[in-house]
């Protein structure tokens, strides 16, 4: 069953190629002389929207591809204008993605635009605290997982029965899970791989609260916000226990009747919550609000823009993310790099254009777990993510070119391995969860086996 009105069309594409040092302020970069994942530089496309922007190309390319479709054109006369007459309407750009290349404890700043608007909403404090063990947090995170999961099961076995929400056994919980997103980022959001299509609904709102919640401390919020934007991930579909079975489970894309049915969740979902004691109004306005879209396109009352809330807007990336990569009974989840692909196709139009951009440097192009094909052929899995440098992570190969068992090795991209035939070791693409027979469960609970 899908709950998506409509497909996410691609972009076309119309590009010039133009040389590195006639670069300006307004163009589209959709293609390097050389391979994205040698370059600094996280998506595949983005504005040159400062003299910065244009630098960070200058210092890595000698020329580039540039975009027509999506350029604001130079003035005619200008050096490295394009032939293209320059259109006099307001358009709407991405953000540049070489400003998501940065460390990713970058802060926003004060005052500009909607990210202005977060400092200002957003207790930040001092920021994120280091991390702690991986080892234990993942072991601590397991164990919580478990605990959590069970809790939501029992919450949607009461409301379908109607019985009351446990509110404060759903604020313990939460609180759970940001103690351990404090403790070790990496290790709840590696969790959020692990899928057993048989749990979906129970496994979707523990994901989208954890994802919130990292989401959320990336963005600065402190430790009572970030149990609020878990609690608003948590609960957020909880309108779908009143949704009848038949529906709900369905193997396949909904009719038009299911659909309409489909979409009185969120309805639903503030009817249950507003009869729940010790929720907050944030809560109930995330339930409600969760397919509401920026430009008025969503459901259930089509507001856009500022009007929806921000706990909403955060918690509704959240629960894409994981809706796109989650395993269903019908499909197999896509790659993260996918998930955040349409994301970025859809920021300023469907989702917050700001928080599309801080969304992708929390997840990152390669999640840890995630599976990765090498150019030479061989497979592995991420076993570590370098901030500075997101697409040279650490790689655990698993399998040879042939596609069959070798000595598990450990590469770090950042130092340039190379295999046995000298060449240097690169990504070639990241795969599906579970492509290849590679067990992402097993690998997670021998790793924790041996602490």
């Amino acid at each position: 069953m899908t709950d998506d009105s409509d497909p996410l069309a691609f972009e076309q594409i119309e590009k010039v190629q133009i040389d590195a040092d006639k670069l300006q302020e307004g163009m589209f970069v959709c293609e390097l002389d050389r391979p994205w994942t040698e370059s600094p530089f996280v998506f595949q496309g983005f504005m040159l929207n400062s003299p910065e922007d244009v630098m960070r190309v200058r210092d890595c390319c000698k020329w580039v591809y540039i975009d027509v479709k999506k350029s604001r054109h130079a003035k005619p006369g200008q050096s490295g204008s394009l032939s293209t007459p320059a259109s006099t309407e307001k358009s709407q750009f991405k953000p540049s993605f070489s400003a998501i290349a940065v460390d990713s404890n970058e802060t926003p700043k004060s005052g500009r635009g909607l990210l202005g608007s977060f400092s200002r909403i957003l207790k930040r404090g001092d920021g994120p605290c280091p991390d702690e063990s991986f080892p234990q947090a993942l072991k601590t995170s397991v164990q919580n997982r478990v605990h959590t999961n069970r809790l939501v099961k029992t919450i949607m076995k009461d409301i379908r029965l109607g019985k009351s929400i446990d509110t404060p056994a759903a604020k313990e919980a939460v609180a759970a899970c940001v103690d351990n997103v404090m403790m070790n980022q990496d290790a709840g959001l590696l969790l959020t791989r692990l899928r057993n299509r048989d749990e979906y609904t129970s496994e979707h709102s523990l994901n989208v609260a954890i994802i919130s919640i990292a989401f959320g401390r990336h963005l600065g919020m402190d430790r009572k916000q970030l149990n609020v934007v878990g609690l608003c991930g948590l609960l957020h579909d909880m309108g779908k226990m009143l949704t009848p079975l038949d529906i709900l489970n369905k193997p396949g894309r909904l009719n038009e009747d299911e659909m309409e049915i489909m979409k009185r969740h969120p309805a639903d979902g503030r009817e249950i919550l507003l009869d729940t004691q010790e929720v907050m109004d944030s809560v109930i306005d995330t339930a409600f609000g969760h397919h509401e879209r920026l430009n008025g396109e969503g459901y259930p009352l089509g507001i856009a823009g500022n009007d929806i809330p921000l706990y909403t807007r955060i918690v509704t990336i959240a629960d894409v993310y994981d809706a796109i990569t989650g395993d269903r009974i019908y499909r197999q989840g896509e790659t993260a790099e996918t998930a955040l692909g349409i994301l970025h196709r859809n920021a300023g139009s469907a989702f917050d254009e700001s928080l599309v951009v801080k969304f992708i440097q929390t997840i990152g192009t390669y999640p840890l777990g995630t599976v990765v094909e090498m150019t030479n052929g061989e497979v592995g899995i991420v076993v570590d993510n370098n901030p500075r440098q997101r697409l040279r992570p650490k790689i655990k190969l698993l399998l040879d070119h042939d596609k069959q068992p070798r000595q598990p090795t450990i590469i770090n991209l950042t130092t340039n391995p190379a295999d046995s035939l000298g060449k240097p070791y690169a990504i070639k693409t990241s795969h599906r969860a579970g492509s290849f027979d590679i067990d992402l469960s097993q690998h997670i609970q021998s790793y924790i086996k041996r602490i």
